[in-house]
């Protein structure tokens, strides 16, 4: 370990104390849809992959966009199609009801939760009430995932001596040790697969 900090700061986003309890309390309040999507579920596992790995793609746990990655190749994921439609940013006239559903969850990862009103009825328009309360309900839960991700790798960071700009050391610390089975089986996963499976913090 060396004395004096190097490399670039650690400037994911990642989880306070009081964000925390926010968050928890709202995959506590998605868990009914969640658990129902597991028996009975409105959308297909392709586009779930989507949503979560659109959320992902902003939060930019290496965690989770490796894991989701995966598991969206099992499932039939074109991964440039999905990137192209992440590039787009927004929905047009033409888009499917699977394109609406993943820039919308871009978009409220974008907004860190604040979503435009156009957003909300171009999703209302694409999708049923349950299909949109799933789709939403994936997104609460990725994003609670990717901060946790965040923040366990905000304090591998501080163990290496990096900067971690805008840190929150309490919240992250609890985010950090309720998720470290997940990370765990994760990191263990990814041996697996080889060291280029995931890139370090």
């Amino acid at each position: 370990m060396h004395a004096t900090s190097s490399g670039a700061p650690f400037r994911k986003r990642t989880f306070s104390l009081p964000l925390y309890a926010r968050s928890l309390a709202a995959v506590m309040s998605a868990s009914p849809v969640l658990v129902r999507a597991l028996i009975c579920p409105r959308t297909s596992p392709a586009l779930r992959e989507q949503v979560v790995l659109a959320v992902t793609s902003v939060n930019d746990c290496r965690y989770c966009n490796w894991g989701h990655t995966a598991l969206a190749l099992r499932n039939g994921v074109d991964m440039n199609a999905l990137r192209q439609t992440l590039d787009r940013g927004s929905p047009s006239a033409g888009s499917t009801p699977e394109e609406v559903a993943i820039l919308y969850a871009q978009h409220v990862a974008s907004g860190q939760g604040e979503v435009d009103p156009s957003a909300e009825r171009a999703l209302a328009a694409a999708w049923t009430l349950a299909g949109q309360a799933e789709i939403k309900a994936y997104i609460t839960a990725i994003t609670f995932g990717n901060l946790a991700g965040n923040s366990a790798d905000a304090w591998l960071a501080r163990l290496r001596r990096l900067p971690v700009e805008s840190g929150h050391p309490v919240g992250e610390a609890i985010a950090a040790l309720a998720g470290l089975p997940v990370f765990l089986s994760v990191w263990a996963w990814s041996r697996r697969a080889g060291p280029e499976a995931m890139d370090s913090p």
